[in-house]
């Protein structure tokens, strides 16, 4: 019951977010529409001006309609389809890759360790793929200049937990997740949490002062998995 309480909150709020996030642009662009169509702007770097902040909120709205898409996907369904450290790695590597052009802008350094593990893990590897880009993202958006980011997993008896830390103040300072805290989050970090509840683990977070972010995801191995850790365990 707690559990399912947990995802309509998360959902409840991503839906809040999203109207504001929507609001907002769509408000500013619609405010420059009427101005434009009285023809009170007829000096050219006004009018650039304008036409530049009016692209800026337009590609916000791409991305916010990007998130909701995103989301709808994890809500039609998850399939069961494990995934070990090979693929972790590999899903990793991928999203580190597609997002060079944001890294290459920030001039971060992006550090991964994954070490060999023997789990498998629970839930759908196309998830993998959404966490890993999503999360990544929102971290790289909010980074310093020359900043570092770092993701490291740990495999323990019953599963797996990864750390991101970076230079990032992605969140306002707490402790791990509180909902205020999360009601402050990014869309793209509620959608992040969401699709690791849906995929059976959880996302939390910490923000120290002067230390930027870390995010811990933890996600459980299957019952039936063979790892040599959860077989002594």
């Amino acid at each position: 019951m707690r559990a399912k309480e947990a995802e309509n909150a998360t959902l409840q709020m991503f839906l809040s977010r999203a109207e504001m996030e929507l609001r907002t642009p769509l408000a500013l662009i619609q405010g420059y529409i009427e101005t434009l169509k009285t023809g009170a702007i007829k000096n050219g770097d006004s009018l650039a001006r304008c036409l530049e902040v009016m692209d800026k909120h337009s590609r916000k709205l791409m991305h916010v309609i990007e998130d909701i898409n995103a989301l709808a996907q994890l809500e039609a369904g998850v399939a069961s389809c494990p995934c070990d450290d090979a693929f972790l790695k590999r899903c990793l590597e991928t999203s580190i890759e597609r997002l060079t052009p944001l890294i290459e802008v920030t001039g971060a350094v992006v550090e991964a360790h994954i070490p060999p593990g023997s789990c498998e893990l629970k839930g759908d590897r196309m998830i993998w793929h959404l966490v890993f880009m999503k999360l990544l993202q929102e971290v790289l958006r909010g980074l310093p200049e020359n900043a570092r980011v770092t993701v490291r997993a740990a495999w323990e008896a019953g599963g797996c937990v990864l750390t991101i830390e970076s230079d990032a103040r992605i969140l306002p300072p707490g402790p791990f997740a509180s909902a205020g805290g999360w009601g402050e989050a990014a869309l793209g970090l509620l959608v992040v949490k969401r699709a690791m509840e849906l995929n059976h683990g959880s996302l939390d977070w910490q923000t120290e002062p002067g230390r930027g972010s870390r995010f811990v995801l933890s996600m459980p191995c299957m019952d039936s998995c063979k790892g040599q850790a959860c077989r002594t365990s």
